[in-house]
């Protein structure tokens, strides 16, 4: 029983390092976390079409609170985030990410993290607002067809502190 013990311990310290990529190359890596960056690096473009396309045809966010299903497919993604509101606008204005590590196998990878947003409500050219929030995120990247696509990405937003 306690070798058994020392089995079940062994394994979960091994899946929580901090990162576990052994199983793909280095080159895979690298782009692999170009496509993590990319994708805070798109938003704060605040370029919608860019933002989409790091997603996999099949992708899917699932919003918290969400009061329907998967938000799924690169038209939905996009309809969900940057439908328009009139003269209404929210650019990004911050994002960064903490404490987020990657694990990676064959053609997929998960990112695990918080991430902290902030941004701004414009109407027309005006500043209404600004808001920042913090979420937990999980993200699913897929390969297809030799590239990195997000496959799936679920967070929730911390409490304010």
């Amino acid at each position: 029983m306690r070798i058994l013990t020392l089995i079940i311990i062994t394994g979960i310290a091994a899946c929580n390092s901090k990162s576990n990529v052994d199983a793909v190359n280095d080159t895979e890596v690298r782009l692999l976390k170009k496509l993590h960056e990319n994708y805070r690096d798109f938003w704060l473009q605040n370029d919608s079409t860019k933002v989409v396309n790091l997603f996999s045809e099949d992708g899917a966010i699932i919003p918290p609170n969400n009061k329907g299903y998967f938000v799924k497919g690169k038209k939905a993604i996009g309809a969900w985030w940057f439908t328009a509101t009139g003269d209404t606008t929210y650019p990004i204005t911050s994002f960064i990410y903490k404490d987020d590590s990657l694990t990676a196998s064959g053609d997929l990878a998960t990112w695990e993290g918080v991430s902290e947003v902030g941004w701004e409500t414009r109407v027309k050219d005006s500043v209404i607002s600004t808001h920042t929030s913090a979420s937990n995120f999980i993200t699913v990247g897929k390969k297809e067809n030799g590239e990195w696509k997000i496959y799936r990405q679920i967070w929730n937003v911390r409490p304010a502190k």
